[in-house]
């Protein structure tokens, strides 16, 4: 298995692609318009899991060209396609605890905290005040559940205990992700039937929080927020190659070699970090406003 870091499945197919024939997975590209595309990757069995490392399921990514200049128009378009997509997968789930991970402190980490409090919250009023709201609306409770280092509790054992008291039928958990391709970076959706590791993109993963630890589903919302400065300078070295003649052979060496070459170095100096784009804040705010307003577009 490729050792480059990445949480998001299609830059891991893409990667096992170039290196031989990939069995037990399935894709699909769809160009919804110049400014979102989105791909469909299914892990179809052990085999494909086992090839790229991602659970048996369905992972949706949604890919945002020019976000940094995105409209109001255009955020209330691309909600609305990521929404059809969420409700494929929840149209079954009456009750959904959307869960906010991350931590609200660090700009890089608060997109799931932030989402949360943009969210139309519909628990109590189906409870109190029925009167107030459609009564085939989806019963929608949210989370922001911190993390380890400032509550001293793990999320899989708070939401637990929110799962015991308020018996949702399904979870939605956003998250950071990490990805190797730096111009992804807040550009990009994943969603996921298959749960997630709180703490993987920001490399602090901690216990994973899918359907076989809460016993129920748990569909992932993650935006890779920073990649590896191991995978950058690589793929530096490509271009360097590509543009300077004394340096082509370098080019003939494969991305996993690079990677793990630098990685070598890096690591031990404690230089192997994770970077993100300098835009951070408003990249963060762009993306919680299209979460969000795809979680509150599926309440009815």
């Amino acid at each position: 298995m490729l050792d480059f870091r990445t949480d998001m499945a299609d830059e891991r197919l893409k990667e096992y692609e170039k290196i031989g024939k990939i069995e037990g997975i399935s894709s699909e590209n769809i160009d919804i318009d110049d400014k979102l595309r989105l791909t469909k990757v299914k892990v179809l069995n052990e085999k494909g899991k086992e090839q790229i490392g991602k659970d048996i399921g369905t992972y949706i990514t949604a890919e945002i060209k020019e976000i940094e200049i995105i409209t109001e128009e255009e955020i209330k378009k691309i909600s609305k396609i990521i929404s059809e997509q969420l409700k494929e997968i929840i149209k079954s789930y009456n009750s959904i605890l959307v869960v906010g991970l991350g931590n609200i402190d660090t700009t890089v980490d608060s997109i799931g905290p932030k989402v949360i409090k943009n969210l139309s919250i519909t628990r109590h009023l189906k409870k109190y005040v029925p009167e107030l709201i459609d009564e085939n609306s989806k019963e929608i409770s949210g989370i922001a559940p911190g993390v380890l280092g400032t509550t001293g509790i793990e999320t899989q054992e708070i939401l637990k205990g929110i799962i015991e008291k308020t018996k949702p039928d399904a979870i939605i958990a956003i998250d950071a992700l990490i990805s190797r391709d730096i111009s992804r970076l807040f550009k990009t959706i994943q969603i996921s039937d298959t749960g997630i590791v709180p703490g993987g993109g920001v490399g602090n993963a901690r216990k994973e929080i899918s359907k076989k630890t809460m016993n129920i589903p748990v569909i992932s919302i993650g935006v890779p927020t920073l990649v590896e400065a191991a995978t950058i300078v690589a793929d530096s070295i490509d271009l360097i190659a590509e543009q300077f003649e004394e340096f082509k052979e370098i080019k003939n060496t494969s991305i996993e070699d690079k990677y793990r070459l630098i990685k070598a170095v890096l690591e031990p100096s404690k230089y192997n970090l994770a970077v993100t784009p300098k835009e951070v804040d408003d990249l963060v705010d762009n993306m919680k406003n299209i979460i969000s307003q795809s979680i509150n577009s599926i309440i009815n």
